[in-house]
């Protein structure tokens, strides 16, 4: 019983702390039950109860998968609360072999346990303790050093602090001031070092709200084409924008294999003289076996003002079970598995859409909680990113609240401006200092509009250069770590023998 509390106590605090109520701070305090439990448990129990304790998480903060597709919270309501359970079982082995260091070795674990879960096609990054600190300006501010990797590090120190003042010594108060001093001191710096300027272009988002349920109605398609060619004519017209950025899947047809509406949507932009950046399904053919296979991606690309289309970018990182059955490539007989889930292809390029002297960039969806690719395009030289996304599947629970704040922290990594066009919200314009300029509420039907701020240094920052290499070293020390911990065991029981 006291293991249950222990878990549902940790759960419950790392919960709250991420669901966007006001009580982020929260992270600061969700792994002291936790690692009490750790230092007590026996293999058995560092299994079942780590499982409950990634049960717990994953029913507060991600129950509304459930909209999405039932297959999707199923899979994530088992995986999740597997990969908890054996990070426990590691944990609990490191701390029999290591009990005296356990405590500081647990923040590399953790982090190497977060950078793990952006690998593989179960990949899921959404739980980075980090991101709890998404509405604390100053503290994400660090962000552009190791990435939300050096945020959730800086989380789980104040964690492993605090639970050695309450077990047995008050003087860890003193540490944990100085690291909230220094680290309140840098976001401080920061926000009076980062010059920004405007840029000379005023984007515009349209999120026209369409509920989930009628955005793939055939008889909603030519109503859904003309109510965005009216919104970009406003925005063009009255609003006076140069780049209009629409949402994922925001024109639901094939529009690459369909004249009559690639025309329409072409005409949208050189009519208006804009730029227009949109989301929509699609496909390739190839022949196997003297047989049609389709192929089918989510995508998006950018027609500018004389109505080309330009090179498509296709979705690279895919939702395991909405989006894609996972291991479907290693195991191609999961494809006749259908639960309703799409099995899209992998995207593989990362393009780049000139606009005046900017380039712009493209993410989809949930890729926005993946730093890689945010860091790759930065490397590349983007000057702004854009993340198009469809949370309708959600409705009104609190995912569209955390997508939208875990999407927040890549511009702070990188120090771009990010836009993000949501269907049915939350749209928003980040400057680089992560700083909101304008933002949309969930459900909303509307349009917004913002002069476009960048920074004024072209450098990149310490996190695209190399800080990004920080969580895969931490993976890799924690691999090695895990491994000693076992041979430590089996050495220990072969002498006992």
């Amino acid at each position: 019983m006291k293991n249950l509390i222990l878990v549902l106590l940790s759960g419950l605090i790392f919960g709250l702390s991420f669901i966007d109520i006001g009580v982020g701070f929260l992270c600061f305090f969700a792994f002291i039950p936790y690692l009490y439990f750790i230092t007590k448990a026996t293999p058995k129990q560092a299994f079942l109860f780590g499982f409950l304790f990634g049960f717990f998480i994953t029913l507060i903060t991600l129950y509304g998968v459930f909209n999405v597709k039932l297959i999707a919270f199923i899979g994530l309501i088992i995986a999740l609360p597997l990969y908890f359970a054996i990070l426990s079982v590691f944990l609990r082995k490191v701390h029999e072999s290591f009990p005296k260091i356990f405590l500081w070795i647990f923040p590399v674990i953790w982090i190497g346990f977060e950078y793990m879960m952006t690998l593989g096609s179960l990949n899921f990054p959404w739980l980075n303790v980090g991101y709890s600190l998404s509405k604390y300006y100053l503290l994400i501010q660090a962000a552009d050093l190791l990435g939300i990797y050096g945020l959730s590090l800086l989380v789980i120190i104040i964690n492993v602090l605090l639970f050695k003042v309450f077990t047995s010594k008050p003087k860890r108060l003193l540490v944990i001031l100085i690291i909230f001093v220094l680290w309140i001191g840098y976001g401080i710096y920061r926000d009076k070092t980062i010059k920004l300027k405007n840029s000379g272009l005023k984007i515009g988002i349209v999120q026209l709200n369409i509920m989930q349920e009628d955005k793939w109605k055939p008889e909603n398609l030519v109503p859904t084409i003309d109510e965005y060619e009216n919104q970009v004519r406003i925005l063009a017209q009255v609003n006076d924008v140069d780049v209009v950025i629409m949402p994922e899947s925001a024109i639901p047809t094939y529009i690459l294999h369909e004249p009559k509406y690639r025309k329409r949507l072409q005409y949208f932009a050189s009519e208006n003289n804009i730029s227009v950046l949109t989301g929509f399904p699609d496909y390739t053919v190839e022949m196997v076996k003297n047989r049609p296979k389709y192929k089918f991606y989510n995508s998006a690309t950018m027609i500018d003002t004389t109505g080309v289309l330009h090179e498509k970018y296709n979705k690279i990182r895919l939702v395991p079970f909405g989006e894609r059955i996972p291991l479907l490539s290693t195991f191609p007989i999961l494809e006749k598995l259908q639960f309703g889930q799409a099995n899209f292809e992998f995207g593989k390029d990362y393009p780049l859409y000139k606009i005046d002297d900017l380039n712009f960039s493209l993410l989809i969806c949930f890729e926005g909680v993946f730093p890689e690719l945010s860091r790759k395009y930065a490397k590349k030289g983007t000057d702004v990113l854009v993340v198009i996304t469809n949370d309708a599947w959600f409705k009104q629970t609190v995912l569209p609240h955390e997508h939208a704040n875990n999407t927040k922290i890549r511009a702070v990594e990188t120090r771009l401006p990010l836009i993000r066009a949501a269907n049915t919200g939350i749209s928003y314009i980040v400057n680089p200092k992560g700083k909101t300029v304008i933002k949309t509420a969930v459900y909303e039907r509307i349009n917004i509009t913002s002069n476009l701020a960048v920074k004024v240094s072209d450098s990149k920052t310490v996190f695209v250069n190399f800080g990004y290499l920080f969580a895969p070293l931490c993976f890799w020390v924690s691999a090695v770590i895990i491994l000693i911990s076992i041979i430590l065991t089996l050495f220990v029981m072969k002498r006992v023998r």
